[in-house]
């Protein structure tokens, strides 16, 4: 109990962590040893793994950046302003130096707008004070180019709005600067058409930055799902281990502890026959119970005898504990691959009714619902129970049949409980017979 309640709390703190902060990556080794599992990376981590590649990624595609500006600035010295325009260059490489660090060494990274802002801020600066903007023989080839990497880098983000905006902002710098730099000989058709491939670049990076951005959501919701999967097969066990705890506590357990009372009485009296009797009939039906109870665990009736048998031996044990009449109509012998879900389906309702129902007449029916469909119906006579009920059940982690709804439902059936109108509950299960 409490290893699973360790687990669920792990599995649910880094479902949370990813919804409030797809870059809140969870320690591996932290995350397993809260929830008890080896140490390896959880299905949850992906997202946040995936967003920290490419944010690394990202950084080292700004190394290609330096390298072509400072290219530039070797092969094309600026017409003013060297030590300046040299200056910026450093800036813009301390500030690329940083973003790898940042993002190889750091969990948290900086806020998304930061690295568009700072890199449109820096190059366009030093694109103004190189000279670049208004070199009149155009012989600078990164003025014309270095603003294709905006939104190229951004795209890396996931974020296509950010990547729209960062990308219209740079070839809204590109045509203004070039424009104001060649006033007296503008160039209008050169700057207007560069100014419209950059954005044709741009909506590019936009859908590419839309498709990973949805790939990455579509990995957040399965890991989530795996979470809540795994939970549900914690509970599951959780819920066996507690059935069968009761069962043997309440049949066989007791029969034991009296076959040993009986032996003690006969070890201390002086008639032992008779105690001896009692303990050998106590002995009896523990081993018959502990017999019935394998059966049902293990549903070797179900193999040898059919879903028919199965649910008639299911019926019979269940009215012996819950003290009422069951009965089972069948008008087919078996529903294929759907026999097994609907033995288990059968075997927790029918513990539910043992325990909660206090009902007087169950009535288990197996029909033919049409050519393609079998119908498994239970309804007891008992106290019924109510939409808020279950609701309440299901918040408080009682998930037997929410589990077997999902179970019924993913095998394209279709699962119903509803009152009784002259009091009770009846399940039914519309499955394909396969």
């Amino acid at each position: 109990m409490a290893t699973r309640l360790r687990g669920r709390r792990a599995l649910q703190t880094i479902s949370v962590r990813l919804l409030e902060d797809p870059m809140a990556l969870p320690d591996a080794s932290a995350a397993a040893q809260e929830s008890g599992r080896p140490g390896r990376p959880d299905g949850a981590e992906v997202p946040a793994l995936h967003l920290r590649r490419a944010f690394r990624w990202q950084a080292t595609l700004r190394i290609a950046v330096v390298v072509a500006f400072t290219v530039d600035l070797a092969v094309f010295p600026p017409s003013e302003r060297l030590a300046l325009s040299v200056a910026l260059a450093v800036a813009y490489t301390v500030w690329t130096v940083a973003t790898l660090w940042v993002s190889w060494t750091l969990r948290k990274t900086f806020p998304d707008w930061v690295y568009p802002l700072a890199d449109l801020t820096l190059l366009t600066a030093l694109m103004a004070v190189s000279g670049n903007f208004s070199d009149p023989n155009w012989s600078a080839p990164i003025s014309a180019d270095i603003f294709l990497f905006i939104p190229v880098l951004v795209s890396f983000q996931m974020r296509p709005v950010l990547t729209a905006v960062s990308g219209v902002l740079a070839a809204a710098s590109y045509v203004v600067g070039t424009f104001i730099g060649h006033l007296r000989q503008p160039y209008l058709h050169f700057t207007l058409l560069h100014g419209l491939f950059i954005l044709v670049v741009c909506a590019g990076c936009v859908l590419l930055s839309d498709v990973q951005q949805h790939r990455v959501r579509s990995i957040r919701e399965l890991a989530e799902h795996r979470l809540w999967l795994l939970d549900r097969i914690m509970a599951a066990e959780e819920r066996e281990q507690r059935k069968i705890a009761e069962v043997l506590h309440d049949g066989a357990l007791q029969n034991v502890l009296a076959a040993r009372h009986f032996i003690d009485e006969a070890a201390c009296g002086p008639d032992v026959t008779e105690p001896l009797h009692r303990a050998d009939d106590a002995l009896t039906a523990a081993s018959r119970q502990l017999r019935s109870s394998v059966r049902t665990l293990h549903p070797e009736v179900l193999v040898s005898g059919g879903l028919v048998h199965a649910l008639e031996h299911l019926t019979q044990q269940a009215s012996e504990r819950g003290k009422f009449h069951g009965e089972v109509r069948s008008g087919i012998t078996t529903a294929g691959s759907a026999d097994r879900p609907l033995y288990w389906l059968a075997r927790e309702i029918l513990e539910n009714v043992v325990k909660h129902a206090q009902a007087k007449n169950v009535l288990v029916s197996l029909q033919q619902a049409d050519p393609e469909n079998v119908r498994l119906s239970i309804s007891d006579d008992g106290v019924g129970i109510s939409g808020d009920a279950m609701a309440r059940s299901l918040s408080s982690g009682h998930i037997g049949i929410a589990s077997h709804r999902a179970r019924i439902e993913g095998m394209g059936g279709v699962f119903t409980l509803h009152s009784n109108e002259s009091g009770g509950t009846t399940v039914e299960a519309v499955v394909p017979a396969g």
